[in-house]
């Protein structure tokens, strides 16, 4: 459905967390000059305004997709009465129509201890979404850099260690599958799916995680089958950042995926984090998606982003970035909405809103997302849009 809407120029907030997509030495996760051109310039891509760097929407990104189009969002965000969080929500909840918890909703912030959990800041996005009807995307049961203090240093033998992570898992996988809501005449559940494990591998390696340590190198496999066995009706994904842009490191993940689907180990979807550069990757952003989707699994853009600044080259934003910047961002939704057919596809998630707010801010060394710090939609909003719309880059 592709409305037409004049979209409220003002909000904020978000930052931190996942992966890095790098053509050099990728960052994993941590707490994680011309004139401007001017497509559909007075029609439903929106129109020029005197700031190069800006345009003037016309249409909701979530109107223009055929799937679900979502962003990140914190307990405390979601409660704040501030100005700037009340723009927030008013544009979370103009824009888009799915959430993933930044990080409240990660076992550091869950998992007190043995049998102890608190889930109070991931029942608030539920409650939130259920009253705003949003869909919940869970992010994410078990991450390397994630890990409570006291399971870490955890003295307990393997077994035991690895009971835990199973009781914790499913407690937690339970616990979000009880509260639902109607959408489109069908009850559902709130929280829709899980990123069960996040970046299990490093490049085309397994990575030496804890839980590998602990657990053994096919702890991917029991977490997805502890998930299911909690809820047999929840979508599950396995959640990596350059399987665009890393060819070898894509494979691994794939024969991953295919060997979980040959032994029968329940897995419904793949996340590409999308961390991505203004120049990189370009060729292979299509080809990485093809043979995603070559699994049949759905697919979830889940983490989208693009630097401007990974090589340090620029002190300011500049024209030139910003206008490449929309190519990239164009290109990743284009090649979405042609590659990935209908039934395979999950959504595209965004990696926060404001420049200023983005996990890859820095101080102010590089402008990642869509909107500026008043919440003005960027020139790369309107290249997410001709993507979404079907318009080549």
């Amino acid at each position: 459905m592709r409305n037409i809407i004049q979209l409220l120029v003002c909000l904020l907030v978000v930052s931190c967390s996942e992966g890095d997509d790098s053509p050099t030495e990728p960052i994993v996760d941590r707490p994680t000059g011309g004139e401007s051109p001017v497509p559909g310039e007075g029609g439903d891509n929106g129109g020029t305004t005197d700031d190069p760097f800006l345009y003037n929407a016309t249409e909701n990104l979530k109107d223009v997709a055929d799937f679900p189009i979502g962003n990140i969002v914190s307990a405390n965000r979601l409660a704040s009465t501030s100005a700037t969080n009340q723009k927030f929500k008013e544009v979370l909840n103009q824009e888009f129509n799915s959430i993933t918890a930044e990080n409240d909703m990660k076992m550091a912030n869950i998992f007190k201890g043995p049998d102890d959990y608190d889930f109070s800041d991931g029942d608030a996005i539920v409650a939130y979404a259920k009253e705003n009807g949003f869909r919940v995307h869970g992010h994410t049961l078990v991450w390397h850099q994630s890990i409570p203090s006291w399971l870490q240093n955890f003295e307990g033998t393997d077994e035991e260690f690895s009971t835990l992570v199973e009781d914790y898992v499913k407690a937690t996988v339970a616990h979000f599958a009880e509260e639902t809501m109607t959408a489109d005449g069908q009850e559902m559940t709130v929280v829709a799916s899980w990123d069960v494990v996040n970046e299990v591998w490093d490049g085309s390696s397994l990575r030496n995680s804890l839980f590998r340590q602990r657990i053994g190198d096919d702890y991917a496999a029991k977490l997805f089958t502890w998930a299911r066995e909690a809820d047999p009706d929840v979508k599950l994904f396995y959640n990596d950042y350059n399987i665009a842009g890393e060819p070898s490191k894509r494979n691994a993940i794939l024969n991953m995926v295919n060997n979980f689907k040959t032994n029968n180990v329940p897995i419904d979807g793949i996340g590409m984090q999308m961390h991505l550069n203004h120049n990189w990757p370009v060729d292979d952003l299509s080809t990485a998606i093809q043979d995603v989707v070559a699994t049949g699994l759905l697919v979830h853009i889940s983490e989208l982003d693009v630097k401007v600044n990974y090589d340090d080259q620029i002190s300011e934003f500049t024209e030139d970035r910003a206008q490449v910047q929309e190519e990239q961002y164009q290109r990743a939704a284009y090649n979405y909405t042609q590659v990935v057919p209908a039934d395979q596809q999950y959504g595209i998630t965004i990696w926060g809103f404001r420049d200023q707010d983005s996990w890859l801010y820095e101080g102010g060394s590089d402008w990642a997302l869509l909107y500026d710090e008043d919440f003005n939609t960027k020139i790369a909003h309107r290249g997410m849009v001709a993507g979404l719309r079907g318009e080549a880059p």
